[in-house]
């Protein structure tokens, strides 16, 4: 996929997002965490021993973690069919031939007015333009920010490989 077709009817870059799929690092530790784990021996002694603990259910979410196929991983982004489906915004974009929401002239709508960080999205994305609006969400991937916390993670800037640099024609 190229960068813009990972930008969401809500103005969100998907690329920042832990689900998008090229973002592999969380399937990676908990399938290793998994393994060691397992090669400690905990599975045997733990429950015994830590009644706090529920060692099984615990397993149970590093598997889950650990899923290619999990509805944890986002292939195709909002526009190409992932996401929620009941999403009023997605709906309502269709409905107007709308790429983004803030392309609209209803813009902030009783639908988003109450969303502080959609308002704050379609200010910088107005005041930069979609071009460099697109290059800078990019540029902020590659260096491990993650859209939901809004903090920027070594560990995903290590192994986050953009599939198309905007820069380059």
């Amino acid at each position: 996929m190229k960068p813009e077709d990972l930008i969401t009817y809500c103005g969100v870059y998907g690329g920042t997002c832990a689900r998008w799929c090229k973002y592999t690092v969380f399937r990676d530790i908990a399938t290793i965490f998994s393994e060691w784990v397992d090669a400690q021996g905990y599975q045997h002694w733990m429950s015994g021993w830590v009644k706090e603990f529920d060692y099984t259910e615990f397993r149970k979410a590093l598997d889950f973690f650990s899923k290619k196929d999990s509805w944890l991983v986002c292939w195709k982004c909002c526009k190409g069919g992932d996401g929620r489906p009941d999403c009023e915004i997605r709906k309502c974009c269709k409905n107007h031939g709308l790429d983004v929401c803030f392309d609209c002239i209803e813009f902030p709508c009783d639908k988003v007015k109450e969303d502080t960080k959609m308002i704050e999205r379609a200010k910088e994305y107005k005041k930069l333009g979609k071009d460099e609006w697109l290059r800078q969400e990019v540029k902020k991937a590659e260096q491990g920010f993650e859209l939901h916390t809004g903090k920027y993670y070594q560990i995903w800037a290590k192994r986050y490989l953009p599939t198309q640099n905007p820069d380059k024609k």
